[in-house]
């Protein structure tokens, strides 16, 4: 079992990147990634309200945002580099909009995805850094991928898209585990990420891979899976990293 860090609301930018990413026990980080109205990337916090948020982004200038809890992707990245971070950084690309209603809307929509990948691919470029990049978009992953960024994409399974992708790792949510898929998955060489995203998930989760409903088929994959969270203490304590 490893331990992915989505940087969260627990954490302030310097606390994150000074401190969390350093921790002896975890494997890697995870940054949420949007793009502004005036086409600059930046890493903000994920919460149970961020449909506000990501709407204020993508409408808002970055001068704007510089209120809030939000730094470009070029100056994380440029830090990354300079510090050689060496665990996996996954960046979870968030489309603002994810259905396409008119033919114009979805040229629109098609013209933003391009600027997103060149954006992307501009800031990751001669970089030694373990990148990975994921969304629950097919269609901004399908650019990215055409962009010819070399790093490795994943995918974050969502109940409106459940199409086969093949992808380098894939993200499920705990309302989406299929265990027989995760199975067959880490057989063809694949990475598997679990997000938890609040306590009960967190015991059921405990419950199924170390607890009384743990059953053959969880112990065997239980030390393939990457467990993602936004509190690494509390998934250290859990899971006894």
């Amino acid at each position: 079992m490893k331990l992915i860090i989505q940087k969260g609301e627990k954490y302030t930018n310097e606390d994150f990147f000074k401190q969390v990413i350093h921790y002896e026990y975890i494997d890697g980080i995870t940054l949420n990634v949007a793009k502004t109205n005036d086409d600059v990337l930046v890493v903000f916090n994920l919460a149970s309200s961020s449909n506000v948020l990501i709407k204020n982004i993508y409408e808002s200038s970055y001068q704007q945002l510089k209120n809030l809890e939000v730094i470009s992707l070029e100056t994380v990245i440029r830090y990354l580099s300079q510090i050689n971070y060496p665990k996996k950084i996954l960046l979870n690309l968030i489309p603002y909009k994810l259905m396409q209603l008119t033919e114009e809307q979805n040229k629109l929509l098609i013209e933003e995805y391009k600027t997103y990948a060149r954006l992307l691919k501009n800031c990751l470029q001669d970089i030694n850094l373990q990148i990975g990049i994921h969304s629950v978009s097919r269609s901004l992953l399908e650019f990215v991928r055409k962009s010819n960024i070399t790093t490795s994409l994943g995918f974050a399974v969502v109940g409106y898209d459940l199409n086969y992708i093949d992808v380098d790792y894939y993200i499920f949510t705990v309302d989406m585990l299929n265990l027989p898929l995760i199975k067959q998955q880490i057989g063809l060489g694949k990475d598997v990420i679990i997000y938890i995203q609040n306590d009960f998930e967190l015991s059921f989760i405990y419950d199924m891979f170390l607890g009384a409903k743990k059953t053959n088929l969880t112990k065997e994959i239980y030390k393939d899976v990457h467990l993602m969270g936004n509190y690494p203490e509390v998934l250290k304590k859990t899971f006894n990293k």
